[in-house]
């Protein structure tokens, strides 16, 4: 039971992480420092990007 919560709160986190992130790519904000400011890899962030640019069109 544990081991679901920790994986649901990590979920959580990287969910937000997401959001943030996106936001800031939205302000303008370089993908080198999104990545270093909510602490995910910089290809992650790019991916993240690329996912919300497709369904924006």
């Amino acid at each position: 039971m544990e081991k679901v919560y920790s994986e649901g709160m990590e979920s959580g986190e990287l969910k937000k992480a997401k959001e943030t992130a996106l936001s800031m790519a939205e302000e303008g904000m370089d993908v080198k420092k999104i990545a270093r400011l909510v602490k995910v890899s910089e290809d992650d962030i790019q991916k993240w990007i690329d996912e919300n640019m497709c369904v924006a069109k």
